[in-house]
């Protein structure tokens, strides 16, 4: 039941981008000129940060020479995630209001205004076939943040985390 729920759910979202949420033919498949999939190999000017646990390790890179800017926004920091090599997310940050309103202008020029579930709340969210998309805003720390995730990566990461519980399952008790 949970999981036709789920099904239900990620109808809607896909649709969401056609649904007016999203500007037509605006949907990502990557960042900047990395296509989701790129192995970390072939992207030299990488830089190891660190390994974000989830998944059995996401590992974190920012890129030597980036522009930390989006519109007139000024941005804290990029972080480039890689599963199992593949790029699979990344996250942009920003620190202050101005900054965060830059990046929310920017992000609803050239993708639409998102969805929006409360309006007193600055979370948005885009919905495709290859991209799912989160922009927010938490008032009180003032930092913005805009996360991209490759849809197909999100569902390999999925069954891993499964089969790794049903192996746990089996095994560990």
């Amino acid at each position: 039941m949970v999981f036709f729920g789920f099904l239900l759910v990620c109808s809607f979202a896909f649709a969401e981008w056609q649904l007016g949420y999203g500007k037509s033919g605006t949907e990502p498949d990557g960042f900047r000129d990395i296509k989701w999939g790129t192995d970390i190999s072939t992207l030299p000017d990488m830089e190891y940060v660190r390994t974000d646990p989830s998944y059995g390790g996401v590992k974190r890179y920012i890129r030597k020479g980036d522009k930390l800017q989006l519109g007139a926004a000024k941005l804290e920091r990029i972080a480039y995630g890689f599963w199992k090599r593949k790029f699979c997310n990344v996250l942009i940050y920003t620190k202050g209001f101005t900054n965060w309103y830059g990046l929310k202008e920017t992000t609803f020029e050239k993708f639409g205004k998102g969805h929006q579930d409360n309006e007193f709340i600055e979370e948005y969210g885009w919905f495709g076939t290859k991209t799912w998309m989160r922009l927010e805003y938490n008032e009180f720390s003032e930092e913005g943040m805009l996360w991209m995730q490759s849809v197909e990566i999100k569902k390999q990461m999925e069954e891993w985390q499964k089969q790794k519980a049903k192996e746990g399952a089996e095994t560990g008790f």
